[in-house]
């Protein structure tokens, strides 16, 4: 009689759970790609960070098509519920080619739960679409030593210089990124993920570092408490001597200081023409061989990833070493500009760090101007601004960039800014921005 009580509760809560079961139905394409360029909202607006303490199904039944680097976030997804006490389960459709269904399975990510708590398990992913949780030092190494297998056939240079790439990425997520959660009365450390596929028809190898810890702008905050938003975190963090564990200290006297990692490597990307994607919060940064840009995005990620995507020509020639002294050289050069700077009272601005080779955005320009640039005229500060490596600039943007300031400065402004390093072209332009916004002539209404 006690057992068939039992039993009845059981159905009847049993009954409960599936009545109030949340079914998250993927879409028919689970991809960052649209149009030929990026788009994160697109998979981002699917995942619902507030679920906690209930059933949660993932529908893959009408997910015709995946991206393997938009699914390791899925699989991110899921330990996160997992920690907010969801039960989750997982509904497949056909293994067709490339569907969503058989993406997971070729990632091996069935065993997600088991790779979360047991570090002695890997994920059982295909040969041709490497996943590693990174964990400890042990995934760390073994990461980077089947990223050597896989780009071996494209030389040396190329080796080298993705590992190092990638070895940043990774060394941020292991500091930055990893957070905790509690499994059977147990705290467990929460993996990052690495995913990286070859595409062979494209020659391209795209690849993923993402983690669910604390985010850039909380932890750059610990040392630059007055960040506003994650866009402006972001491009922040991939000048050189930014850290929020290390601070202001000499990048160059300690090569674990994590200052300079995301500098180098995305100057890195530039130099070898592909693009980085670095995504916190509600902020995305595009680092690519023609500008920089950051915008705004609908949906957030609770931590951080970077999806990096490189052309592999045999034939390109380059050298890791010349460029790391290039780079760094650049560093040193720019830091002692900063240090000079703050102690004359001047803002110093390197465009092509905050805005690469093509300075020609006029939203970024905006941005830029009303966060940094107004506040400084009103501090009563001069202004240095850097154009070493920009090939040009349109006058829309250095308009944007530059005119209210200068209208705020009046003739001051000949005086106040000081420009370095600018071509002829950029030059002329700004000499004309300056004299428009000076004087008797100048028209109040022509500026925003």
């Amino acid at each position: 009689m006690a057992s068939s009580i039992k039993e009845q509760l059981y159905g009847v809560r049993r009954k409960i759970r599936q009545s109030s079961k949340i079914v998250i139905k993927l879409p028919s394409g689970l991809t960052f790609n649209h149009a030929e360029t990026k788009h994160f909202d697109q998979v981002l607006a699917i995942l619902d960070w507030t679920l906690q303490e209930i059933p949660v199904e993932i529908d893959f039944t009408e997910c015709s098509s995946a991206n393997y680097q938009a699914v390791t976030l899925l699989i991110l997804y899921c330990w996160k519920l997992k920690q907010k006490n969801c039960n989750i389960s997982f509904k497949f459709g056909n293994n067709n080619q490339m569907n969503g269904s058989r993406v997971w399975r070729m990632l091996g990510a069935q065993g997600l739960f088991a790779v979360s708590t047991d570090p002695k398990v890997d994920f059982a992913y295909n040969e041709h679409k490497p996943l590693f949780a990174i964990r400890n030092s042990d995934d760390f190494q073994k990461a980077l030593k089947s990223l050597d297998e896989f780009t071996v056939q494209f030389g040396v240079e190329y080796q080298k210089t993705l590992r190092y790439v990638l070895s940043e990425l990774l060394y941020n997520l292991r500091e930055h990124g990893q957070s905790d959660f509690m499994r059977w009365g147990r705290r467990f450390p929460m993996p990052g993920l690495l995913q990286f596929t070859w595409y062979e028809k494209m020659n391209e190898l795209h690849f993923i570092v993402a983690d669910i810890g604390v985010g850039v702008k909380q932890h750059l905050s610990q040392a630059y408490p007055a960040i506003g938003s994650d866009e402006e975190a972001l491009r922040l963090s991939i000048q050189p001597e930014i850290s929020g564990t290390f601070g202001r200290q000499d990048p160059y006297s300690n090569r674990n200081n994590a200052g300079m990692g995301l500098f180098l490597s995305s100057n890195i990307v530039r130099r070898l023409r592909a693009d980085m994607y670095l995504i916190s919060g509600d902020g995305v940064l595009h680092i690519s061989p023609m500008d920089t840009t950051s915008k705004h995005l609908e949906y957030r990620w609770p931590g951080t990833f970077a999806l990096v995507t490189m052309r592999l020509d045999k034939g390109t020639d380059f050298a890791l070493d010349a460029m790391m002294n290039d780079f760094r050289a650049q560093a040193r050069t720019e830091v002692k500009a900063r240090t000079e700077a703050n102690e004359e009272n001047r803002y110093y601005l390197h465009v092509y760090n905050y805005f690469g080779r093509y300075a020609d955005n006029k939203e970024d320009a905006i941005k830029h101007r009303d966060r940094y640039l107004i506040p400084a005229v009103e501090d009563g500060k001069a202004f240095l601004i850097d154009f070493q490596d920009v090939e040009s600039s349109t006058h829309s943007f250095l308009n944007a960039l530059l005119a209210s300031p200068i209208r705020r400065m009046r003739l001051h402004a000949y005086k106040r800014i000081r420009i370095v390093n600018a071509t002829k072209d950029i030059r002329e332009t700004i000499d004309y921005v300056l004299d428009d916004n000076t004087g008797d002539g100048a028209d109040d209404t022509k500026y925003e």
